[in-house]
């Protein structure tokens, strides 16, 4: 069960209630209703709620996206709810914070840092000093190749791998004695929809306790960059064989 103060969401019955009257609600309306309330602490973009949403329909324009969050804007109103959905202009939707609830969580990023991160389309995790995740951005599982080991809760290295060996050097950026490691270029593995190339970056969250300093991960879709540069090595290869061609036919006259 899903809740949020006198708003009520039930996934096993796929129904929506406020103060005990049952919302009529459009699938798509309850599905981005959902999408938000296991999200309380994310800014979602049109194309992330279109890729959690539209899974196996044709793929909609931002519009459509728009006129879905307005009718359940409307049918919230209309129940007396209060408009739980803001618009972060320029970046997409999330939940209205709470009344009185305006410091930051321990498990959340800050506001600017998070519009950083969505201008750069990357995506994010925050692990504490024992490596558990504690917090998790909505499409950070399409870059592991153990999306269905990723979860609030759960080892971060069961999810990536490629952040197994490397606790010694983890500690060191929580110990401010390093300001952060960077894996770059990792191929896919296993999980045919990850991207083809990714960059891990780790550094420290900072908390207003340093005990309580936790690791933000984040994760770079590297595949152009990485497509690129094979290029031009392949290029030069060819140029050089071409060469050396043209040297062994010259010596031969």
């Amino acid at each position: 069960m899903n809740q949020r103060e006198d708003l009520h969401l039930d996934p096993e019955a796929c129904e929506v209630s406020y103060k005990g009257t049952l919302l009529r609600l459009y699938p798509k309306e309850y599905e981005l209703l959902k999408l938000f309330l296991d999200h309380p602490n994310h800014v979602l973009s049109s194309a992330a709620i279109i890729e959690r949403i539209w899974v196996d329909d044709s793929i909609p324009t931002e519009n459509a996206v728009r006129t879905h969050i307005k009718g359940l804007r409307r049918k919230l109103k209309e129940a007396g709810a209060e408009d739980l959905i803001q618009t972060v202009h320029g970046l997409g939707y999330r939940l209205k914070p709470l009344s009185g609830n305006t410091t930051k969580s321990d498990n959340s990023l800050s506001s600017p840092l998070m519009k950083l991160l969505a201008l750069h389309n990357m995506e994010y995790l925050i692990v504490d000093r024992d490596l558990v995740v504690k917090n998790i951005s909505p499409e950070v599982k399409k870059y592991s190749d153990y999306p269905a080991d990723l979860a609030i809760g759960r080892e971060v290295t069961l999810a990536f791998p490629e952040l197994t060996g490397i606790e010694s050097i983890l500690l060191e950026i929580l110990e401010n004695q390093r300001p952060s490691f960077e894996i770059k270029e990792i191929a896919r593995s296993c999980n045919s929809l990850r991207p083809d190339y990714i960059n891990i970056y780790v550094m420290a969250e900072p908390t207003q306790e340093h005990s309580n300093q936790q690791l933000l991960v984040l994760f770079e879709d590297s595949s152009e960059k990485m497509v690129w540069k094979q290029q031009v090595v392949q290029q030069q290869n060819e140029s050089y064989l071409l060469m050396i061609g043209s040297g062994e036919s010259e010596s031969g006259n």
